[in-house]
Order: C-alpha cells, then sequence, then structure tokens
C-alpha cells in the first residue's frame, strides 16, 4: 500500500496540465506538558489512563519517559473518551527512528511505571483491558487521518516477568485498516481484555509496555518521505476483581471530542476584527455514557476571561444519557449536545484570550474517572486568523506536471486592515527535504469567491522552516499589505516537490483552498483546515525577532518628533512606513526622512525596509 492518499485531477482546459493534491502523514515528535514524575513507588491499583489530561506527553506519574509517544485530540475517530495515545514511525525528537526503512522496523514504546501487584493471586481476577485504533481513519480517501498499518507492520503488547528478567509479548495485532475492522466488528474501536493470572506477573515490579514496529514505502518525490503505520491507544485499565468475559461495562460519563470554539467559523480571529455576529450559535459536544443502563448527567460550561472571572456560565440541566452500546451511543439531548450559544465576546481593540470549560457530571457523587469529564477551549483573539486547532493530522502539498504552483486560502474581514505577517506551519520530513523547496507569499484579491488578481508577491524567495511541532513559524512580508474585505492568502511555490504543509482534519473549510496549476483556480476537495495564519497590525511584528539589521544598527532622530524624523543606518533607498497602535499605515516614504507634522500625538511603530531588505521596526512618539 502506498504510504500517501493521492486524489488526482486532469485540467482539461486547455493546457492539459495533470495535478494533484496530496495528504501525507504528519511528522510528529514530542513536545509540550507532562506531569512530574514520581516513580520511587510502584504504582497501586487500580491502574488507569484514558489519555484525557491536557497534556502532550503521557503521565509521567504512570508512564516511563522516552518512548516516543505523543498525546492528541482528535487524532483518532470517536475514541471511547477524550483524548489518545498515538504509536507512530517519529522518536521523541520529531524525527523518523535512524532504523526507518521498507523493511519492518521498531518504532514507539509505551512503557508503563511498575504496579503494584504484590501478594495477589490467579482467584483474585487481575485483568489489564485497553482499546486500540489503526490509524488512516475510514471511509473516502480525502476524509481520511494518518496512515494505516500495513499487514507486514504490528501492535504489540509486552509483560514484564522478573523471575526471567524480560519481556513476555501477550498479545499482538498485525496491520489492518478501520473500514476491515468495522466490516468483521461492526465498530471501529476494539476492546482487549487479558487475565494476568501467572505468579511470574504477580508483584510489585510488574510492567506492561506497548510496541509498534513500521515499515515505510519511499518516495523519490522530495518532501513525501514522512511519516506512516499509526496505531491509537485509550481507556487502558489494570484491577483486580475484574471479568475479561463480554462486552465491556464501566461506570463512565465523559467528553469525546475537543472543546469547539465559540466563533462560527474561525478557531482564532483578531480582536479588533471580531464583531459579535462572528459568535456560533450553538455548540457540538459529543458525550457518552460507557455504563449499561441510562444515567442522569449534568451538563453546563463557563466563559472565564483572562483576569480569572467568570464572565457567563450555562446550565444544561440534567438529562439521561443513553445505554451503553458497542460501536458507541452518544447524548442527543440538544441542551448537552447542542447547547446554545446565548453569549458574544464584547467587541474591544485589546487582543486577549478567554477559557471556556465544559463539564458533564453523573449524579450527585460523580463517575469512576472524572479526568475525562471537563474539556477546555482556549478562544484566542490576538493578531491573526485560524481555521486550524494548532495540531496537524497530515501533510498537505500539491504536486504537478506544471513548473509553478500556487495556494491560496480565503480569510474575510469586518474592516479594513493591514496584514504584516504570515504564519506556516510545515511538517518536518526526512533529512528535512522540504526545506529546500522555494515559494514566495502571495496575496491575491477576492474575485467573485475566486483568488483574482495579485495585490502582493515577495521579490526574495523564502524556505519552509521546521520549529518544532505544532509550532508556526512567522514570515514578516516585505511591505505591509492593506487589505478589505475578502482576501487570500497563500504562496506561489517554485518547482513542483511536495512542500508539505500542516493540515488539521478536524475543522473543514475545504470551500476556502484553491490552489492553480494551469490556467484555473481548483477549489479543494479535501476535508480539513490548512495551518496558514495571516497576521495584521502592528502587533504582528512587535516582539518578533526581525529578519536583516540589529536594532542597535540604526536610529531614528529625534524622538519624540514634531514635524520631521530622519533614519541613520539606512539606504537612501529605505522605505519607511508609520502605523499607529491599531495598525493602520498612517504615513510612508523613502528615503532618510519622513514628514509627520499632520499627524496626531501618540506612540506609533516606524518600519523600515532598506535596498537589501533588511526589515526593523523602532517605537516612535510623536508630540508637537
Amino acid at each position: 500500500m502506498v504510504k500517501r492518499l493521492v486524489i488526482a485531477l486532469l485540467l482539461l482546459q486547455g493546457l492539459m496540465v495533470q495535478s494533484q493534491e496530496v495528504l501525507l502523514p504528519l511528522q510528529r515528535g514530542t513536545a509540550g506538558r507532562a506531569s512530574a514524575k514520581d516513580a520511587s513507588q510502584p504504582v497501586a491499583l487500580p491502574f488507569f489512563d484514558d489519555f484525557a489530561k491536557p497534556m502532550d506527553l503521557p503521565d509521567a506519574g504512570l508512564w516511563q519517559a522516552e518512548g516516543g509517544v505523543t498525546l492528541s485530540r482528535g487524532g483518532g475517530l470517536l475514541p471511547p473518551t477524550v483524548g489518545v495515545a498515538t504509536l507512530d514511525a517519529i522518536g521523541g525528537d520529531g524525527r523518523l527512528y535512524d532504523g526507518a526503512s521498507s523493511g519492518r522496523f521498531p518504532a514507539d514504546t509505551l512503557c508503563s511505571q511498575a504496579i503494584k501487584l504484590g501478594g495477589l493471586r490467579a482467584a483474585d481476577s487481575v485483568v489489564m483491558s485497553f482499546y486500540y485504533l489503526p490509524g488512516g481513519g475510514q471511509g473516502d480517501l480525502w476524509r481520511r487521518i494518518g496512515d494505516a498499518p500495513e499487514e507486514m507492520d504490528s501492535l504489540v503488547l509486552e509483560f514484564y516477568k522478573k523471575s526471567e528478567a524480560q519481556w513476555v509479548a501477550v498479545w499482538a495485532r498485525g496491520g489492518t485498516e478501520v473500514d476491515t475492522l468495522i466490516a468483521e466488528t461492526g465498530r471501529a474501536w476494539q476492546y482487549v481484555a487479558i487475565s494476568i493470572t501467572d505468579t511470574g506477573f504477580l508483584n510489585d515490579d510488574f510492567a506492561f509496555r506497548f510496541r509498534n514496529y513500521c515499515s515505510m514505502t519511499p518516495t523519490a518525490k522530495m518532501g513525501m518521505n514522512g511519516n506512516c503505520d499509526y496505531w491509537h491507544l485509550d481507556y487502558i485499565f489494570v484491577d483486580r476483581g475484574r471479568t475479561r468475559m463480554g462486552d465491556p461495562v464501566f461506570h463512565d460519563v465523559a467528553f469525546v471530542e475537543p472543546a469547539p470554539s465559540m466563533l462560527a467559523t474561525y478557531q482564532a480571529m483578531p480582536m479588533r476584527q471580531y464583531r459579535q455576529n462572528d459568535m456560533a450559535d450553538s455548540l457540538k459536544m459529543t458525550i457518552t455514557n460507557l455504563f449499561s443502563s441510562q444515567l442522569a448527567t449534568q451538563y453546563e460550561y463557563a466563559v472565564v476571561d483572562a483576569d480569572g472571572d467568570t464572565v457567563y456560565s450555562y446550565d444544561g440541566g440534567y438529562e439521561n444519557a443513553p445505554t451503553y452500546l458497542p460501536g458507541g451511543v452518544y447524548q442527543t439531548a440538544q441542551g448537552h449536545a447542542a447547547p446554545a450559544v446565548a453569549f458574544a465576546f464584547p467587541e474591544s481593540a485589546v487582543a486577549t484570550t478567554y477559557t471556556v470549560v465544559h463539564t458533564v457530571r453523573e449524579g450527585v457523587g460523580g463517575d469512576d474517572w472524572q479526568e475525562n469529564d471537563t474539556v477546555r477551549f482556549e478562544q484566542v483573539f490576538g493578531n491573526y486568523y485560524a481555521y486550524d486547532d494548532g495540531t496537524a493530522e497530515n501533510g498537505y502539498g500539491l504536486t504537478s506536471t506544471a513548473s509553478t504552483v500556487l495556494l491560496a486560502y480565503r480569510f474575510d474581514l469586518n474592516m479594513a486592515d493591514t496584514l504584516m505577517a504570515v504564519d506556516f506551519y510545515f511538517n518536518s520530513t526526512k533529512d528535512g527535504e522540504n526545506e529546500t523547496i522555494p515559494f514566495h507569499i502571495v496575496v491575491w484579491e477576492n474575485n467573485d469567491g475566486k483568488p483574482g488578481s495579485v495585490i502582493y508577491r515577495d521579490r526574495a524567495s523564502r524556505r519552509p522552516v521546521f520549529d518544532g511541532l505544532n509550532v508556526y513559524h512567522r514570515y514578516l512580508l516585505e511591505d505591509t499589505v492593506w487589505v478589505s474585505g475578502s482576501v487570500f492568502v497563500g504562496f506561489e511555490q517554485d518547482g513542483n516537490d511536495y512542500i508539505n504543509l500542516g493540515f488539521d482534519r478536524n475543522h473543514n473549510v475545504s470551500d476556502r483552498i484553491f490552489y492553480l496549476t494551469g490556467i484555473a483556480w481548483q477549489q479543494s476537495i479535501l476535508s480539513g483546515a490548512l495551518m496558514i495564519r495571516p497576521c495584521f497590525g502592528v502587533s504582528a511584528t512587535v516582539g518578533i525577532e526581525e529578519r536583516g539589521m540589529e536594532a542597535e544598527e540604526w536610529k531614528v532622530m529625534p524622538n519624540p518628533a514634531s514635524e520631521w524624523v530622519r533614519v541613520e543606518g539606512m539606504s537612501e533607498q529605505a522605505r519607511m512606513m508609520l502605523y499607529d497602535m491599531t495598525g493602520r499605515m498612517v504615513a510612508t516614504g523613502k528615503g532618510r526622512s519622513l514628514n509627520v507634522a499632520g499627524l496626531a500625538e501618540g506612540v506609533y511603530i516606524l518600519r523600515c525596509v532598506d535596498s537589501q531588505g533588511c526589515i526593523g521596526n523602532k517605537k516612535l512618539i510623536i508630540k508637537h
């Protein structure tokens, strides 16, 4: 099986250019938060983890470090509860394992801390259970997430036997596809339960580990050699007094999917662009009941501002959560599953972040596992637009027989604004292949819902930069662009190698993605969101490390100024742009002097670009 999803389109409009939108598995790596580790004592029963805690790495109180496994929300299709652990072909440094090849090679390891089983007997019915799901998603190719493991790949579970000082394989699964599992069992996520009866395991040094074995299909196309063979794990549970027979039953009500944005279209947007009609009408919440009968549950959410004050709360009251059935049954009562948004964030000129906290509770005393009863969403009002949630599930790129490839992404502004920079998330690839692919940032005007005339194009070529897992690289524009209404932001790629751009599969805005490899723009057919974020206003450059000249190499005099300012350290061909604190360009000039006599008193930002393209920002005070 080819390790990529390819959708080929023929443009039959004169040039017969063959083009492809191509999705690849993403390049992953460990980053972010993990709990403090205290492994001085074995973990007491029950041992449980459903990866619902807001972490990027496995909980160090339960799991050993350095296994290359990462946690995600949205990577696996409708897991038992929110959050999964993912094993793939990428190590903790974010790169393919050294032994990665077309042959079978060992990859990630998820290894537990020692678990306290000393003094237990076979009669105590100690059972370990878990759910697993192969990567790749299901259904249409353009809706799939990640990469499915092939038959020669595998997921293996091993127990540690102290008496023999070795790991013993107790379960394994060969590679397969989700569609195959659904056809065989009627469900995607598969439940496994294993009795621990061997006395060689019943001691305080017992531990277990999952390992995956991968194989990759190299491609000669630059930028396309990357990650493969995903496995997702969830709801890992070890305890005494359990049975491994029949369908699993847990006294647990939980969220299944991450918390959504409260905005109708964007995951984040600039504060000064926000209007109250940008709010969603309702939210989609996926809640499950894993118990064998209906349970009365209470749902609510609260909006908390940056100071920690609750500015709005919603109470969905009590509803009966439907009884668990294999394959998944979810809450349908509107007050819990689709709560109304009868609230709007206040409009402001000041960037801020709100936290939206959702909780679901069973009865009065609560259920057995409560980490999965809370999900949070950080509603960011900064200086950028985002359709994506900040996590890549795939790599996106275009291949073509044409020598030039263009990609455009539509954003709708509520007011005219200054485009200052663009954030891109590029996936890391084998040997950094895609980092040699040159491109130009391009901005187009709107032409009846498609990209129209070019209103900006960088003169100098840029290169993809991988700054880390789910970390964007900010590219400052050579010249700022005053735009209004609908605008398209993207790039012109030199050559037709694969640029491997981050692609979020959990938020579908394919109707806003367009590409051009011939004579006509084509709308994307892939379900997801590009990880491209245009940045507006002066705050897009303030505090960002600038390209070119160091700040101390040029000066603005006088400062404060009343009529004229002079720039020293720039050439006579330098371009100057002056912005007020809302990000609007209020004056521009060429050379070393700029007239500011007609401007109101206050604080401004002076941006200079010299003849070599060097960029710098200086604060300027105007006082008459």
